[in-house]
């Protein structure tokens, strides 16, 4: 092909390399928004602060939300980038070159690390810490009183 293709080429090349970076730059927020909620937490639960225990399930609340939109992130941009590789991959058929797809050929796709990456077990490992945090210092007769004082409102609007 000529000129043009090649330019677009190197301009989705160059995109792929930006959405790469975007998506390092958000896990490096929510990994920063998370270590912060943890020491919140810590402070939260500390033995001469006396907060109440429906603090503690809400901050766990919002941070395990958090963990939630943090994997969804990572979703929307694995999408993303599939489909930017696929559409350079096409562009690769028609300029003769494979540059790209070779590359993705010699990764290694076998076994338990296809699986996982840090990227994915970040927010599930810190979800799951806020939720066995929350288990070990909320009782669950007190997780189960303040959900239903929580509840009350909620349901007193729907029934109108």
């Amino acid at each position: 092909m000529g000129a043009p293709t090649f330019e677009l080429y190197k301009l989705l090349v160059e995109e792929v390399r930006e959405a790469r970076k975007a998506r390092r730059d958000l896990a490096n927020v929510f990994t920063t928004l998370n270590l912060a909620g943890v020491g919140a937490l810590g402070f939260l639960a500390g033995p001469d602060n006396g907060q109440s225990p429906a603090l503690l399930i809400w901050a766990v609340v919002a941070l395990i939300l958090c963990c939630v939109v943090w994997r969804s992130s990572n979703a929307y941009y694995t999408v993303m980038l599939g489909s930017k590789y696929q559409i350079i991959y096409e562009i690769e058929k028609d300029l003769g070159i494979d540059a790209l797809q070779r590359e993705w050929r010699q990764l290694p796709r076998h076994g338990f690390l296809r699986y996982f990456s840090l990227e994915r077990a970040m927010p599930v490992l810190f979800g799951v810490g806020y939720l066995v945090f929350v288990a070990y210092q909320v009782s669950w007769n007190e997780a189960a009183t303040l959900f239903q004082g929580a509840l009350r409102p909620l349901l007193a609007m729907i029934n109108r």
